[in-house]
């Protein structure tokens, strides 16, 4: 899937996309949209729902998910006042109540690096050495 891990001052996150068989590519996975950074791993029809759901601030009408993978993507956005986390089933981004989080199929690897002090970069490079769905180079955004 990915790697997304933020801090309240940067977002980064990997750049593979893996489209099965054996085929990836490298592709941006998160933007700076007005005064946020938002990120997005999963379907990739969903996801592209989402930042357009984002670049109108969340509002109304709320996206239609791609119904067989309804829960197949996650969301993180930095703003300001904190991270939010988002996934299909919530009715809008929720705020997260640390300095810091990751999501993806690397994200756990990713929290734990930046739990011994690594930065949201740091964290998703780590990330990509242990997660075979993370890969190289690095997106950074600083809010």
């Amino acid at each position: 899937m990915t790697t997304i891990a933020a801090n309240t001052k940067m977002m980064a996150s990997d750049s593979k996309v893996d489209v099965g068989g054996g085929l990836s590519y490298p592709a941006d996975k998160i933007k700076r949209l007005k005064k946020m950074l938002v990120g997005a791993g999963g379907n990739a029809g969903n996801c592209s729902r989402f930042l357009d759901w984002a670049a109108r601030d969340f509002k109304e009408p709320i996206p239609k998910w791609h119904k067989s993978d309804e829960e197949s993507f996650l969301a993180l956005v930095l703003r300001s006042d904190g991270l939010y986390f988002y996934a299909p089933s919530f009715p809008e981004p929720e705020k997260i109540n640390a300095d810091f989080f990751a999501i993806g199929t690397g994200g756990d690897a990713a929290r734990v690096a930046m739990m011994l002090g690594k930065s949201p970069k740091e964290a998703v490079e780590l990330a990509c050495q242990v997660d075979g769905y993370s890969g190289l180079p690095v997106q950074v955004l600083e809010l």
